[in-house]
């Protein structure tokens, strides 16, 4: 080991994605702060946690052409989305004769992001306007005072633009409610003259007899110009404004809310002839998915491009509260979603590029950047080698590491230590999230207005994946990768060589990634997954392939990446279930692949159908045991138990709370689909009632619900073996792999999950 985080940490980087095989590349991003150089080695990751109950951290130097020392070089992260327009012909470049109409809806007066957590001020930046402005479309440059800008400035409609040396404006009086549709149209003259300006309160098609905006009455400014507009050669934008910071291009002055029904027109001598008409609810893509690529449908063709995902598939001002699927009715989706806080690309330059060598095995690495004796580790999965297969393979969770990505709700949760059942347990890292939030949050929590967030990538530091990560949930235990870890050294320790593939090369790929493999073994928490990664291990099982499902918890809410940026998870919250919010109804399919949001369970594809088991149960307090029943003793069984005692009770011990049954776990429930002859081999002890039963299975609020009083809160071990020769096992708990190293590996736990593992790589059929 070559250091230990804390918090005086320097430096922090990532890739620009997860994995990568054998002769490809991955681009490495750096931030260095307060040093002029860093160390750099890849490693390989062996073991994370670092307590004393297990082998503690353990990694290994690559030697790599890379290793070595490099300048220390500091860039921001700047979080803010916008839609970025390649100017042609400088068509938006000065605002003479324009005629704009736009639709906005605001969800944040400008000013209040600074008491919001996780705002992150732009000091010292060029073309700043004033923190309370958020700019709706522009490309002004108050630096060089050329240039216009149409924003709200503190909730005001404000047209600002260069002329003469100056900065001009022309404002409205009224502040514009939140969560409410407005028409602003401006009309700027061909020559001397006047600007008018207007607003318009919109009724929306779903209310028949309620007043648009409180009944607020339209509103409208006028003010003399001598048309002597300075034009400009910054960026245009709509959403945000581009800063200079740090010999960089970044987003400020950042709009929250909607903007929809966009259009500009010119006045010439011969009428009007239309500039742009960007239709945010209308695709390029045969499919119609609204992903970064903007349509404009006027002849300019003014395309535009997302720039840290902005949420797309959003209701606009005419919806009428009917339809669901954006695809269905384009235009009542002609709206953009924008936030002060949307990041998914830190826009670092590369510090290297690592091609893989032939030479190195799949598994899990990491680039281990140091600083003062401080390390910062960016993990990275080397994907199978063709000439170099195993029947083993290892299904990374990358779409839950996204999704936590960053998580800090135990710090803003109310009632968080009710829900845990204890004190959240904070680490080093946790306190570092505090000092970053520039880099963006997880989808467990809320954007600075209260809305869920919904999309995460991985071209940002993600704190949460460092190898020793410990969650303040868990029990003081490791989550997302971290937890994995426990499974690739126990696989180590045994000598079972693996792949390591992730969600987003399965949900690329398909089944065919699996067709070499006799046994996929899942991590820890697969609760992301999208319908093409359930689709390729139903086929995998039912063509013959074993599944191992060691973790609780998996296989429950959809999940979908970008089919052209698959560093981009989103994750919608449909209007049941466990659930940290909720996204609006007719907001719940995904962009990115037109799914409809929510648990799997209640699209007919439950976890129960795949892997005989399904969500039960969360907490936090403390984990248990299992005891063997009846099934376990039939012979098909046999193999499992083989040197367990009859009542011998199992994983009674562990690092996640102190047992193998704990923190999410699983339920036998047939009722969902689990297959025909499916074994239920054991059962957990008593959970205390922090752990409460999952609102899923709840359908009305009566008492008796908590771990101790409900007969399903409990996890449970399942087998099956289905036609084909395939089959599955499943353990339905998160705790189950950090039982694993008990004892140096000699445990019932261990021995369990081998006698699984090697009968599944036999190619005899199951039973």
């Amino acid at each position: 080991m070559n250091g230990k985080s804390s918090l005086q940490q320097k430096i922090y980087g990532y890739t620009d994605r997860f994995s990568a095989r054998v002769g490809e590349s991955l681009s490495l991003h750096v931030s260095c702060r307060d040093s002029d150089v860093y160390d750099l080695a890849v490693v390989r990751l062996h073991h994370g946690w670092e307590g004393s109950k297990g082998p503690g951290f353990i990694e290994t130097v690559v030697p790599s052409d890379i290793d070595g020392q490099y300048p220390g070089t500091h860039y921001r992260c700047v979080p803010g989305s916008f839609v970025e327009i390649p100017e042609r012909n400088e068509l938006l470049a000065n605002p003479l004769g324009l005629e704009i109409s736009v639709a906005v809806y605001p969800t944040l007066r400008g000013g209040d992001q600074e008491s919001s957590v996780g705002a992150y001020n732009i000091s010292n930046a060029s073309n700043t306007l004033t923190e309370a402005s958020q700019a709706i479309m522009g490309n002004l440059d108050t630096e060089n005072l050329r240039g216009w800008a149409l924003s709200l400035d503190d909730g005001r409609p404000t047209f600002t633009y260069a002329a003469g040396g100056a900065l001009q404006t022309v404002a409205m009086n009224r502040q514009l409610q939140n969560h409410h549709w407005y028409q602003l149209v401006l009309k700027v003259p061909t020559q001397a003259g006047e600007i008018s300006f207007e607003c318009t309160p919109l009724k929306s098609p779903t209310d028949l007899h309620v007043a648009a905006a409180s009944g607020a009455e339209p509103e409208s400014v006028r003010k003399r110009t001598d048309a002597s507009f300075s034009p400009s050669s910054s960026a245009f934008r709509i959403g945000a404004l581009a800063a200079l910071a740090e010999g960089r291009w970044v987003a400020t002055a950042c709009f929250n809310g909607k903007i929809g029904a966009l259009s500009v027109d010119r006045a010439t001598s011969e009428g009007h002839e239309q500039v742009a008409r960007w239709h945010f609810g209308r695709s390029n893509r045969p499919d119609g998915l609204l992903l970064t690529h903007v349509v404009d449908e006027s002849v300019n063709e003014l395309h535009g491009t997302c720039v840290n995902s902005p949420v797309r598939a959003v209701t606009g001002p005419g919806h009428n509260g009917i339809v669901r699927d954006f695809r269905q009715s384009p235009d009542e989706y002609d709206a953009i979603m924008f936030h002060d806080d949307d990041i998914t690309d830190a826009d670092w330059p590369a510090a290297l590029i690592f091609s893989v060598p032939e030479t190195m095995d799949s598994g899990v690495y990491a680039f281990r950047l140091t600083v003062d004796g401080v390390d910062h580790h960016v993990p990275f999965f080397v994907g199978p080698n063709p000439s170099r297969r195993r029947d083993v393979a290892v299904l990374f969770p990358t779409g839950t590491y996204l999704a936590y990505a960053n998580d800090s709700v135990s710090f803003q949760a109310d009632a968080m230590e009710n829900l845990l059942g204890h004190t959240p347990v904070v680490h080093i890292e946790d306190l570092s999230l505090q000092e970053t939030p520039e880099f963006g949050r997880s989808c467990y929590e809320a954007h600075n207005d209260g809305y869920g967030v919904v999309l995460s990538g991985s071209r940002r530091p993600i704190v949460t994946m460092q190898p020793r990560y410990c969650y303040p949930f868990s029990i003081d235990a490791p989550w997302t990768l971290a937890s994995d870890l426990f499974l690739v050294h126990w696989l180590e320790t045994i000598g079972c060589e693996f792949d390591a593939i992730t969600d987003e090369v399965l949900d690329r790929e398909g089944s065919e990634l699996l067709d070499q493999y006799s046994v996929v073994i899942t991590g820890s928490h697969p609760e992301y997954v999208s319908r093409k990664e359930l689709d390729a291990l139903e086929a995998f099982t039912a063509g013959g392939g074993r599944l191992m499902y060691l973790g609780g918890n998996g296989f429950f809410a959809t999940a979908s990446f970008d089919p052209e940026s698959s560093h981009v998870v989103e994750v919608r919250r449909a209007s049941g279930g466990t659930r940290p919010h909720q996204t609006p109804f007719a907001e719940q399919h995904h962009a990115n692949s037109g799914e409809a949001a929510g648990l799997w369970r209640d699209k007919g594809k439950a976890p129960d159908r795949l892997v005989g088991v399904g969500m039960s149960s969360q907490g936090f307090d403390h984990s248990t045991y299992y005891e063997r029943l009846e099934d376990s003793f039939d012979p098909r069984a046999e193999f499992i138990f083989e040197g367990i005692g009859e009542s011998e009770r199992i994983g009674d011990f562990g690092i996640a709370g102190g047992g193998a049954a704990g923190c999410e776990v699983d339920f036998y429930n047939p009722a969902l689909g689990s297959p025909p002859d499916t074994l239920l081999l054991a059962t957990s002890g008593g959970f205390t009632d922090a752990y409460q039963l999952v609102v899923e299975e709840i359908f009305e609020m009566v008492a008796g619900i908590g771990g101790s009083e409900h007969p399903s809160v409990r996890s449970d071990i399942v087998y099956g073996a289905l036609r084909g020769g395939g089959g599955f096992f499943a353990v339905g708990s998160i705790a189950w792999s950090a039982a694993l190293s008990h004892n140096n590996y000699e445990n019932n736990v261990a021995r369990l999950t081998e006698n699984v593992l090697r009968r599944f790589r036999d190619s005899e059929p199951l039973k």
